[in-house]
């Protein structure tokens, strides 16, 4: 019995000792060796910690988006370094506004609300842009629709029939937000009935 149970000691020992052998020349990047396999510092992995996870590594969390080599790829309606910000959270609110209107009347002292659209995460809507209140018979009824621009200050009005006729509005807007105490937005817009073209400038002041 003494005699089989040495030898087999000793292969036993001998495969352990080639084994971790192995394991430690291979192991990269910091990694150990432990019971033949590779124990990866944070970061590594795959056999030999040769594979690098900079997501990891980084201890990068995206808020609204995936990490990928390192940076968050944002989900749309989303920018920043981590995707933790709204790109048309900064055009949302309430302003008083004037609107100038070639060859119609300027209109002055009225409010336009800007809101998050609930289907589109990069939309916004405008209420009482060129409306039928201020404007009989030439305006609006139904809000208008923008795509915030991402990573700018901008919006565009995409081209667009609000009520479902023959009236369109096509334009773009900016905010300036340099004065936190006094928020303005420009909106430079055309409006097609028909025939007939009126080009228009809404300028507003954040309540």
């Amino acid at each position: 019995m003494k005699k089989l149970i040495l030898p087999t000691l000793v292969a036993f020992l001998t495969l352990f000792s080639v084994a971790c052998s192995q394991c430690d020349d291979d192991c990269s990047n910091g990694g150990t060796c432990n019971d033949g396999e590779c124990d990866c510092l944070k970061g590594y992995s795959g056999p030999t910690c040769d594979s690098l996870d900079l997501c990891e590594l980084n201890d990068v969390e995206c808020a609204f988006g995936l990490c990928e080599n390192g940076d968050c790829i944002c989900q749309e309606g989303y920018e920043g370094e981590l995707c933790e910000v709204e790109t048309r959270a900064k055009f949302i609110g309430m302003y008083q506004i004037s609107e100038f209107c070639d060859p119609v009347d300027t209109l002055q002292g009225h409010y336009m609300e800007v809101t998050r659209n609930l289907l589109n995460p990069t939309r916004i809507e405008l209420s009482n842009v060129f409306n039928a209140n201020q404007f009989p018979i030439v305006g609006f009824f139904s809000k208008i629709e923008a795509s915030a621009q991402k990573s700018t200050l901008k919006f565009s009005i995409f081209n667009q029939n609000p009520d479902d006729n023959e009236r369109s509005i096509n334009g773009s807007g900016i905010i300036d937000i340099s004065d936190t105490n006094n928020v303005t937005m420009t909106i430079d817009y055309t409006i097609t009935n028909g025939n007939k073209t009126y080009t228009c400038q809404l300028q507003g002041v954040r309540q």
